[in-house]
């Protein structure tokens, strides 16, 4: 049977799927197969989709003994589209470069931001400044050059809801009903703090505006990178594609373990095997790979084209465009990395200074720059030579040395339905990663789990965890540690236990449930 209508909550499963502990109790576990030689075989299991997300799942079901089977979409490994660079909070992707032993990051990068009105904001390396509890240092250190402190102490009183959202099913429940843009008027924060600020980080981060992102996830986005820890919004850049420092060295180090890698395969279909109420394959066209058990590591559009389900049906993706720019002559880029938003009505975007961050690039007398456009729709469809013009544009109004500058060469990458939109209201239909199969499993950064992570942190942890929920299926192997998100300060957990105790007795008071919330 081929198709999977009955992926998630509403389907019927042909039987329920135990705890570990009872299935190990009932002698209901899963063994690896024994051949008549009398050797163990190994359980094989299909992992789709070759980013972050599936490497992940791969790298920890190998160092288990299983006979693993990756499925790539294009001719080798391909990064997510997320957030650019990588950040502090990262912890788990940094103790995996560490384990490969390779070194492909830049030191700590300053950025900017930039407005219609100009130079919005200029940050510093964190790590460089005295520490202050949080939120403090990101609001001290920072150089507002025409944002007056009138404006930016208006985002006090939005710390509030960051200490409400303590990223539990309730507290994604309660905000994500309101837009972000609502949640920031409704604290009272000042039109030009928003506009010069605070949606630029959501443009960048969510890939959306605010009055189309859910404010759960943009507390839960503020909150992991700008205000739990001062240092959290320092970041780091690789030192070339993220594809060939990490990704390939990483896929040499798998396949020299037994990891089967398939290029340019799409999954079209699954097939369901009736008399167990399991998935026994994928299917990509004319190609079959059966399997013990699959994880599903795919991009949002991607999975919805071969599972018709009715909670995918009310997510959304959004556009995004990726340029590359060759520039005839060198120009002065203050910081590497700058965001941008307020160009046009809808998307966001940011460029890098890349000749300053490749290694292939630093001895060019030449200036290479890579922009990225967020919620590009409108951008998509448009010829190369207009897509160029547009980013030559934007950056001319950023940096006037761009004026005059000639694009001798250039690559596009467009990459329509390719990131979640944090929709409000989009929370309770996304996919958490077990589904109503006994041996599918899902991962990737848009789907729900407790880790706290976003873009590639969270997809690679995601991937972690399919492979530990895989581990627990069958009984065979360990659990890959996952290091969790670094705590809250000390008064950061002071105040949010004072705000749970209110919220209880608040709870308990006679007719709290009666009005409308």
């Amino acid at each position: 049977m081929c198709g999977c209508a009955a992926l998630v909550a509403g389907a019927r499963p042909p039987r329920p799927v135990l705890p570990r502990r009872l299935r190990r109790r009932r002698g209901s576990s899963v063994r690896a197969e024994v051949s008549p030689g009398g050797e163990s075989q190994p359980k094989k299991v299909t992992v789709a989709g070759a980013g972050w997300a599936g490497f992940a799942a791969a790298h920890h079901l190998i160092k288990q003994g299983y006979d693993v089977t990756l499925l790539a979409a294009e001719s080798g490994p391909t990064e997510e589209v997320g957030l650019r660079g990588f950040w502090q909070p990262y912890r788990n992707i940094f103790a995996l470069v560490d384990e490969l032993g390779i070194s492909p990051f830049t030191g700590w990068n300053k950025a900017a931001y930039y407005s219609t009105e100009g130079l919005a904001v200029e940050f510093p390396i964190f790590h460089n400044q005295p520490r202050l509890p949080a939120p403090f240092g990101v609001f001290a250190y920072p150089e507002f050059p025409n944002l007056p402190l009138s404006d930016r102490l208006t985002s006090i009183p939005v710390i509030a809801a960051v200490i409400d959202f303590d990223n539990t099913d309730t507290a994604w429940r309660k905000y994500d009903a309101m837009t972000a843009k609502e949640l920031f008027k409704m604290y009272g924060c000042s039109q030009r703090l928003y506009r010069e600020i605070f949606e630029l980080v959501i443009q960048a981060a969510l890939f959306a505006p605010g009055e189309q992102c859910s404010a759960a996830a943009t507390l839960g986005m503020l909150y992991y990178y700008v205000l739990s820890h001062q240092e959290n919004s320092d970041f780091l850049l690789c030192r070339g594609e993220v594809e060939e420092k990490i990704f390939s060295p990483w896929l040499q180090s798998l396949e020299l373990k037994g990891l089967k890698f398939v290029e340019n395969k799409v999954p079209t279909s699954l097939t369901t095997d009736v008399d167990s109420g399991c998935i026994s394959s994928i299917v990509c066209g004319d190609d079959v790979y059966e399997a013990d058990a699959f994880v599903l590591a795919m991009g949002l559009s991607s999975l919805q084209s071969i599972v018709k389900n009715r909670n995918l049906l009310h997510l959304s993706t959004v556009d995004v465009i990726s340029v590359k720019l060759w520039f005839d002559k060198k120009i002065i880029i203050p910081k590497v990395a700058n965001v941008c938003s307020g160009f046009d009505d809808s998307s966001g975007w940011a460029f890098f200074d890349l000749t300053s961050v490749y290694d292939d690039y630093c001895e060019e007398s030449i200036t290479i720059v890579e922009a990225e456009f967020y919620n590009a729709s409108h951008l998509v469809l448009l010829s190369d030579d207009d897509i160029v013009y547009e980013a030559s544009s934007h950056l001319i109004k950023c940096i006037q040395d761009f004026e005059g500058a000639i694009v001798i060469r250039y690559s596009i990458r467009r990459s329509p339905n390719s990131v979640i939109n944090f929709l409000p209201g989009s929370y309770k239909y996304t996919l958490r990663g077990s589904t109503s199969f006994p041996n599918l499993f899902i991962a990737g950064d848009w789907i729900v789990n407790r880790h706290g992570s976003f873009s590639k942190e969270k997809a690679y942890v995601t991937g972690l965890e399919a492979g530990n929920r895989v581990v627990d299926y069958f009984d065979i192997g360990d659990f890959a540690k996952i290091i969790a998100v670094e705590g809250d300060e000390p008064h950061i957990e002071t105040l949010r236990s004072l705000n749970r105790r209110a919220n209880e007795l608040k709870s308990q008071i006679p007719f709290s449930e009666f009005f409308l919330q």
